[in-house]
């Protein structure tokens, strides 16, 4: 009778065990689906402001090494400290807030200063060293001052003898206007019909070593 009330206590120590011994496979699966997954494609201005733009849910990393688990009595789960990481799972749609529309940065570059000072304080520091800022329907612009570095997408003109450009200075497409965004469903928090049967397989196995 000892050598059962033995090996049952072994057994429930192994099954008590499951969760932290499954738990970074299931973190990787995770990771998996979202590094793999057939997601659909980028928008082209999503692909001008992110520096791994052709490639769906990465830009800076960040997301993807945020993913960890946590443990307890009924098993693990995977999840991230991102707020955005549900939008990005579950698809969804961004609207303006303080204002009527969005403010979307047209490159990189604007981006990343934006992501530091906001919009008002960039649009602000450009105002400062002599640009003049124009508001369109759809699109926020600004007349660079003759000799300033390019910021923004420059404005393509045909060339032209009588043009005021030389003069005037350089016009560069900065933020586009828009009042919401839609994100598209892009879901990689889940485990696949196949890794849930590897998971249950890899179970059994240490189960089946602890019953021999």
């Amino acid at each position: 009778m000892k050598v059962f009330l033995d090996a049952l206590e072994k057994t429930q120590k192994e099954i008590n065990a499951l969760p932290e011994t499954l738990a970074p496979f299931g973190l990787q699966c995770v990771r998996d689906n979202m590094k793999h997954g057939k997601f659909k494609p980028n928008a082209t201005l999503t692909k001008n402001t992110k520096n791994a733009g052709a490639k769906p849910l990465f830009d800076t990393g960040e997301t993807y090494a945020s993913l960890t688990y946590t443990v307890d009595d009924d098993g693990y789960r995977v999840g991230t400290n991102k707020p955005h990481a549900s939008l990005i799972n579950d698809g969804g749609e961004i609207k303006a807030k303080k204002s009527q529309q969005l403010a979307i940065p047209i490159n990189k570059q604007v981006k990343k200063r934006t992501e530091v000072y906001g919009v008002r304080k960039t649009i602000n520091w450009l105002e400062n060293k002599g640009w003049k800022i124009f508001y369109r329907p759809h699109s926020i612009m600004g007349r660079a001052p003759l000799g300033a570095k390019a910021f923004g997408k420059k404005v393509q003109t045909k060339s032209n003898k009588n043009s005021k450009q030389k003069q005037t200075g350089v016009f560069y497409v900065l933020y586009i206007r828009t009042p919401s965004v839609k994100v598209p469903k892009r879901e990689f928090m889940y485990l696949s019909e196949e890794q849930q049967k590897e998971q249950a397989q890899m179970a059994q196995e240490l189960l089946g070593r602890v019953l021999k």
